[in-house]
């Protein structure tokens, strides 16, 4: 590779930051020196026209995302999240009050993408399953309205949460679910978050204006036994029980996962000459068994009736980078429902006079814990009255549109999801071809030859994942994954008794059969070794 004297500035430059980081990060954190996190810089000549475009907004929500070297007395054989520690050094960092514990990542979603409270809804509920039963304006929606592409990722199954209903009426016009990924894209029992990263990627290069992209991730949820991974790739040393490490280390492996998507999602978008904000989180703290069990064999609390448990037990790390706007941070700590004003403001985006409101509110209380913590956090229930009797009327339906949207409301602008097409996955797959192009029903007389009779075809076409499945006549066959771009199935005896055509089609299926996209139909013949081709 040939080099000038600007290309060799820059490598020096890169390596002596990142050794610089290096020491500072050791030093105070008691971790072992590890290799630098090398990451670019991103592209720093925009012209004011690049500058002006609408940036992409890109919302991660990390499953469990938490930082596991603030346990103290605990050593580890390398910082399971670098790059996260690197970026919290010059990007807006902080943390966020989950409504949550160990579980119910749906509340949580529920609170970024409206800015809904789960503290104004009964413990325990999920609010997609009970409350979310016609079109709430969100992030989507009003991000859809000012011309942006909104898509949903989650590679978990689409019917969980009512998850493919939820985002719909929320004005999402794409849902990428678990059917819609690749079987090699597992890492331990769930998909992996590096392929949540590509997806990403693949939507914010398939549009042409900006992109929303709201994508969780799957690959750290619980459990944390210690055969989960193929191996676990950091040792924890402490004076604890075999077993509490062998959790935590378990968990940290998955950690690993989720900061090198971090990593590679930062290095993607430094160098693509589009604005992006990427909002990086955890939804809940990890739940590493029955009682807080690590969690207090680690001393990290005492029990229940710790004086910090809200603090420590429901604080998540968000981190929010950015590639084009002046250098600067802000030390952020919020409610989740605050999140979506403050990107709006960030990205410079227009909001709904509900966000407007929630903006205001989260000046005046960036906190809303549970009510037994008002008076200890200052908090008179009565400042909160307008936010909830607002969230209600959005919740069960009551409230009016605006203008544009067929009246008015007491309360403010309210408008609901813009009707737009709702595409699942990739929409529907396409067979390109089907080899062999004609089956032969091979004949002895009048006898069919039995070990003959079983067929192997291979359909090309696209875009393949989990959920493909090849169908003759509207039965499923046994279909194996090879590529996005390949499938293999099995015709059954039955199907190869006598000559004639099969109707073959490609459909993803979820584990409830239902049926999520299909593609058009083509037609197989089976002839006999005399018959002429159709």
């Amino acid at each position: 590779m040939w080099f000038n004297k600007y290309h060799l500035i820059r490598i020096t430059a890169l390596i002596a930051s990142s050794l610089v980081f290096l020491i500072l990060q050791t030093a105070d954190s008691g971790l072992p020196p590890i290799l630098p996190v090398m990451l670019q810089p991103p592209i720093a000549d925009w012209n004011k026209e690049e500058l002006d475009r609408k940036p992409n907004v890109i919302v991660v929500l990390s499953e469990a995302f938490w930082d596991p070297t603030q346990i103290e007395g605990l050593k580890f054989s390398r910082d399971p999240i670098p790059t996260f520690h690197a970026l919290q050094n010059k990007y807006t960092n902080g943390k966020m009050l989950s409504p949550q514990f160990g579980g119910g990542t749906a509340n949580v979603e529920l609170e970024v993408l409206t800015g809904n409270s789960m503290r104004f809804l009964p413990e325990d509920s999920i609010a997609y399953e009970t409350v979310i039963k016609h079109d709430v304006d969100s992030l989507a929606s009003i991000l859809s309205r000012q011309g942006y592409t909104p898509t949903a990722i989650t590679p978990f199954h689409n019917w969980y949460f009512d998850s493919s209903n939820v985002y719909r009426r929320f004005g999402f016009t794409r849902y990428i679910s678990l059917e819609f990924f690749n079987p090699n894209e597992f890492v331990g029992p769930y998909i992996g978050d590096h392929a949540v990263a590509k997806r990403i990627f693949e939507e914010t290069e398939r549009s042409q204006g900006p992109d929303f992209i709201f994508a969780n991730t799957m690959e750290n949820h619980y459990h944390y036994w210690s055969n989960k991974f193929k191996r676990n790739t950091i040792s924890i040393k402490g004076n604890v029980a075999d077993e509490a490490l062998d959790i935590l280390e378990t968990y940290v492996q998955g950690a690993i996962g989720a900061d090198s998507m971090l990593q590679e999602m930062v290095e993607h978008y430094s160098q693509v000459k589009e604005p992006t904000i990427i909002v990086f989180f955890g939804d809940h703290m990890p739940y590493l068994e029955k009682d807080y069990y690590v969690y207090k064999e680690t001393k990290y609390i005492k029990g229940e009736d710790d004086s910090d448990f809200l603090q420590k037990m429901h604080n998540v790390p968000l981190l929010v980078w950015n590639n084009y706007l002046p250098e600067g941070k802000d030390n952020l700590y919020m409610s989740p429902s605050f999140l979506s004003p403050y990107i709006l403001q960030l990205a410079k985006l227009k909001g709904s006079d509900y966000t407007d409101f929630l903006s205001r509110l989260s000046k005046q209380i960036p906190i809303i814990p549970p009510k037994s913590y008002y008076e200890a956090m200052h908090i008179r229930e009565s400042d909160l009255t307008e936010y909830e009797r607002w969230q209600k009327s959005i919740l069960t339906g009551t409230s009016s549109s605006d203008s544009d949207y067929n009246g008015s409301d007491e309360m403010g602008e309210m408008k609901a999801p813009l009707a737009e097409t709702y595409t699942m996955g990739y929409g529907d797959p396409v067979i390109q071809s089907v080899s062999p192009e004609v089956l032969l029903q091979m004949q002895t007389g009048e006898k069919l030859i039995a070990d003959l009779l079983k067929k192997t075809i291979t359909i090309r076409g696209g875009r393949f994942g989990i959920g493909s499945v090849v169908f003759a006549n509207g039965k499923p066959l046994e279909t194996t994954w090879h590529t996005e771009e390949s499938l293999s199935a099995v015709i059954p005896k039955d199907l190869l008794r006598k000559p004639g055509k099969l109707e073959l089609q490609v459909r993803v299926v979820d584990e409830k059969e239902n049926v999520l996209a299909q593609s058009k139909s083509v037609d197989l013949y089976i002839t006999s070794k005399t018959s002429k081709q159709p």
